[in-house]
């Protein structure tokens, strides 16, 4: 059995490195992710259900942290430049991983597996419009 502040303290251990992401933004996250999943905040969490929570708190708060740095910058002067325009993608990137990683965790404590699997006969295509000059030539695309 853990505790919300247990859940707490390991949040803050894995976004340590996170400037200003502080004990009681962990607290919020885990708060969150215990009423997300039909939990009492004040009760004990299973061992059973704390991964859970914590892949779910921790893609939450990528999330937030994703939002809040959205505006930084690419900056450049002579010699001198500044890029933190990719720190937001950054956190978006992990955000959608530790969402898989829950999703599969959450899969495998309920029985459902369910994926949508990528389509392999058309990967990052889109279905043509027929108005491209390129296009008039060949056949039209079936529907």
């Amino acid at each position: 059995m853990a505790t919300k502040d247990e859940l707490a303290e390991r949040l803050v251990r894995r976004f340590k490195g996170v400037p200003n992401f502080t004990e009681s933004d962990a607290k919020e996250l885990v708060n969150e992710a215990l009423l997300v999943h039909g939990l009492d905040p004040s009760a004990n969490i299973p061992e059973t259900q704390a991964t859970l929570i914590l892949l779910y708190a921790q893609a939450q708060g990528a999330r937030q942290i994703a939002f809040s740095v959205a505006h930084y910058f690419r900056f450049s002067d002579g010699e001198e430049s500044v890029d933190k325009s990719m720190v937001a993608d950054n956190y978006r990137r992990l955000a959608r991983d530790l969402q898989t990683d829950y999703d599969t965790e959450k899969g495998r404590l309920t029985g459902s597996n369910f994926r949508i699997m990528k389509r392999v006969d058309r990967p990052y295509t889109t279905p043509p419009t027929g108005n491209s000059n390129h296009r008039r030539r060949l056949r039209k695309w079936r529907r």
